[in-house]
């Protein structure tokens, strides 16, 4: 997608949000909210696991943007989001942009954080190869935390590893789940994660 295409699906589905001050976004999930109250606005978080893990927690990212009645935006990286299997209620409060490379994708991201226009924005690189995330400048995300300070967007990364230099809090999911888990509910397999929640503030390691 151009940057210009970009452009206008964001001012034609954004028109004008009215953000609320700082703070923390309330996630709905336990692991979460009862260390840090939510995910930190104005600060990047970082999310890294299993791809299950990932797909899971993304989900509960999603579900909490019409439980809060705030927009997102989704920049897939490795064209693993699946908009059909989604509600309406979600497509309706979610932007996804698609990118079949990496620098593309970061590039995206940068744009949708200087909009401002956002509650939350996620940038999804489960898929990306090591090799590619390994070309990807430190600095980057230090660009990153410096546009969201101006804001009150909440930027998550999803990741396979920890890559994320100067996160203000990561994120841990290292389930592996078997065949059994596919004939359960993903509400349950949510709540089971082994999640640890690391605040940069302390790096105190949380435990669920």
């Amino acid at each position: 997608m151009a940057i210009s295409e970009l452009r206008r699906l964001m001012g034609e589905k954004f028109p004008s949000t009215e953000l609320r001050p700082g703070g923390f976004l309330p996630t709905g999930f336990a692991p979460v909210d009862v260390v840090e109250g939510g995910l930190r606005r104005a600060a990047v978080t970082e999310f890294y696991g299993s791809t299950g893990s990932g797909t899971l927690f993304l989900e509960t990212m999603l579900r909490m943007c019409v439980r809060e009645k705030c927009f997102a935006a989704l920049v897939d990286a490795g064209r693993s989001f699946e908009p059909a299997g989604n509600p309406s209620p979600v497509l309706k409060r979610l932007l996804v942009v698609f990118c079949e490379e990496a620098l593309k994708a970061i590039k995206a991201t940068d744009l949708l954080l200087r909009d401002g226009n956002l509650s939350l924005v996620i940038l999804d690189l489960q898929m990306v190869a090591p090799v590619v995330l390994r070309k990807i400048q430190a600095s980057t995300w230090h660009r990153f935390q410096r546009l969201l300070e101006q804001t009150t967007t909440a930027l998550v990364i999803l990741t396979p590893q920890p890559m994320v230099e100067g996160a203000h809090v990561r994120i841990s999911a290292d389930a592996n789940w078997t065949l059994a888990a596919q004939r359960r509910w993903r509400s349950e397999l949510i709540q089971e994660m082994p999640i640890r929640v690391f605040p940069r503030r302390t790096m105190l390691r949380i435990v669920a």
